[in-house]
């Protein structure tokens, strides 16, 4: 089991939530490079950027987060960036979390659930 200091695992509940910067996982954002980390550090949600690009997505029954760029900052992947951050409401075994993106001069909020 690989441990880099700059990826730590926290428990919230009954989740295992990794937490890793990202600019290891190469090629940056990909899906199977993240899933390599996510077994890695054997967790049920892993949250990492790098990209300043939000996604969130399930895959092989684990939930992966990328909460963006707060504040939009330039990404040399894509100079088209979305202010965005997250909330994470965690309820049992039910993961709640909250999008807030800027479009336009608007703040859109989307709900994404997750459940063990």
């Amino acid at each position: 089991n690989v441990n880099y200091p700059e990826q730590k695992v926290v428990t919230v509940g009954q989740f295992r939530i990794g937490l890793c910067h990202g600019h290891q996982v190469v090629p940056w954002g990909d899906i199977e490079s993240l899933a390599m980390v996510q077994r890695q550090l054997d967790v049920d949600i892993l949250i990492s950027g790098h990209t300043h690009k939000f996604e969130a997505f399930e895959h092989e029954n684990k939930f992966y987060i990328n909460p963006g760029s707060a504040t939009g900052a330039y990404s040399p992947l894509d100079t088209n960036v979305t202010p965005s951050f997250v909330l994470m409401d965690i309820q049992a075994s039910t993961v709640v979390t909250y999008v807030y993106q800027l479009i336009g001069e608007e703040v859109k909020v989307e709900r994404i659930e997750y459940k063990l």
